[in-house]
């Protein structure tokens, strides 16, 4: 592996595990105008993008992993006759909206499917 090459592995988990160019800089030993020229590079953006991508996909495939026993745990909480009327409340409030959110955001995702001819179930992982 090249130098540069992996200079750049540096800097962009660097990127991907700080908030701010400067915070990256320090923490892959460059400086904050080494990550402004390398972002200027099309093929190390791409690398940064890819690998800030992949970092998304997996949290979204551990929250989606957890989101039945979330589910579970506030209709728990929604059921349980012992529970103050307004953390039911809250609890229910809460199922109710992200329901609303979940069936938006499904029609959205057969929308998108079926404009790119793809069915809805086809998923990029």
């Amino acid at each position: 592996m090249s130098k540069t090459a992996s200079n750049d592995e540096q800097i962009i988990a660097a990127l991907l595990q700080h908030g701010t160019i400067k915070e990256a800089a320090a923490a892959a030993g460059v400086t904050p105008r080494t990550i402004y020229n390398r972002m200027n590079d099309r093929a190390f953006r791409a690398q940064y993008e890819a690998a800030k991508n992949d970092m998304l996909r997996t949290a979204y495939i551990r929250i989606n992993a957890k989101l039945t026993a979330a589910i579970d745990t506030t209709a728990e909480i929604m059921q349980n006759p012992e529970n103050n009327a307004a953390v039911r409340l809250q609890a229910a409030q809460t199922i109710i909206t992200n329901a609303a959110k979940f069936a938006e955001r499904l029609r959205q995702d057969e929308r998108n499917a079926r404009q790119e001819g793809q069915s809805p179930f086809d998923f990029d992982f």
